[in-house]
């Protein structure tokens, strides 16, 4: 896995009512905690605003029930 930095584009949950029905946003990291600890801006497919503060680290996103975390893009 990669080490958190500024600028970085990272996934976490999102409500699919403000996501165009998508349940899944990119962010990009806005500041830095630790390895696992971020703060992000989530930019969600509308015209909804959405920062998220000391969001942690998980494996994946599948089955998560609250939208304090994020995961690393799927490499292709």
């Amino acid at each position: 896995m990669s080490t958190p930095s500024l600028g970085q584009i990272v996934l976490v949950p999102a409500d699919p009512a403000v996501n165009n029905g998508g349940d899944v946003a990119p962010a990009i990291i806005t500041r830095v905690w630790n390895d696992e600890v971020v703060n992000v801006r989530v930019l969600l497919d509308s015209d909804a605003v959405q920062w998220r503060t000391s969001v942690k680290l998980v494996d994946t996103l599948e089955g998560v029930e609250h939208k304090h975390c994020w995961t690393w893009p799927p490499r292709v």
